[in-house]
């Protein structure tokens, strides 16, 4: 009897865990219909255009990440105006980035205007800079080998693209033009500097780095490395999302370090980008090239995108 108990134990057992594995027939339908109810959402929203200013299931505004107060901001940014010389003292440049940035040297045309493309993905977004800007040398740095090695030359098998080895190389050249380089930004534009590298402008397209609250320190504006940015500086600086609070608090970042070089009588680094900072950011309207796959993404099911475009004016 006892025997027969046990059995009828592990049997059931036996049957909670099948459940578990297998997919059951409503399951199945829901996933179903999540997939085709995103599609129907994407195809609607192509065939009726007022439905492009609704969210979608990729929005982020002030409802999800609500603006961090400005005190609290100021304070964190012009820390690290004032502070910055402290920061690059006790944080060494990475060997790797050191390295990578020694080997790409002989490659770049000193007598060609230099566009920087900050945290570059798969290079999208540098390739299509590239074909833009003929006349300049490209350089899209990234810290993944792994999303590097995703740019559609790679894919299509040429450029340097012939060997496993070369996947791991610290930099590609995918074009006559373009660089793709593998570095930890802060410390690559630490570099750039050092070497006295003029950067003609400065683009920044990932489109929501860190959007909690808590990470606030990783963003790029409120990063120990904002003041590199702006001494890197260049004709223009362009930073775009679909975050529009991002591109607000970046521009506010401006005014607030300003502020500060001015107070501290300090070689002021902002000045030059403080009338555009003001101006703040707008919606991008022209979206017959999406320069990044976020961006091509966020086109894809209508989610509205924003750029700040910080212009160098008379200092």
């Amino acid at each position: 009897m006892f025997h027969h108990k046990s059995y009828n134990y592990s049997f059931l057992v036996f049957l909670m865990m099948l459940k578990l594995f297998i997919p059951s027939a409503s399951f199945s339908h829901r996933c179903f219909n999540t997939v085709k109810s995103r599609k129907t959402e994407i195809v609607q929203r192509q065939r009726y255009p007022i439905l492009k200013s609704m969210a979608t299931q990729y929005t982020i505004n002030d409802d999800v990440c609500p603006p961090i107060d400005e005190a609290e901001l100021r304070k964190i940014v012009q820390k690290h105006c004032e502070c910055l010389q402290r920061f690059t003292k006790n944080k060494p440049i990475a060997q790797h980035t050191s390295a990578a940035f020694d080997q790409i040297l002989p490659h770049i045309d000193t007598t060609k205007k230099i566009i920087l493309d900050s945290g570059c993905g798969t290079g999208r977004s540098t390739l299509l800079l590239g074909e833009r800007y003929p006349s300049h040398t490209i350089i899209g740095v990234d810290r993944s080998f792994v999303r590097l090695n995703r740019n559609c030359i790679s894919k299509k098998g040429g450029a340097d693209s012939d060997s496993n080895e070369n996947n791991q190389r610290p930099f590609q050249a995918v074009s006559s033009n373009v660089l793709l380089v593998r570095a930890e930004l802060s410390d690559f534009w630490r570099c750039c500097l050092d070497a006295k590298l003029e950067v003609d402008q400065h683009y920044i397209l990932y489109p929501n780095p860190y959007p909690k609250k808590n990470r606030i320190k990783k963003r790029f504006y409120a990063h120990p490395s904002f003041p590199i940015i702006l001494n890197l500086g260049g004709s223009k600086i362009v930073v775009r999302s679909n975050w529009e609070g991002y591109l607000k608090e970046f521009a506010k970042s401006v005014e607030y370090a300003d502020e500060l070089y001015v107070s501290q009588e300090m070689e002021n680094l902002a000045l030059p980008y403080l009338q555009d900072a003001k101006v703040g950011p707008k919606e991008r309207v022209d979206k017959t090239v999406a320069w990044t796959n976020f961006e091509k993404k966020y086109d894809d099911v209508g989610e509205k995108t924003y750029e700040l475009i910080l212009r160098k004016g008379d200092s």
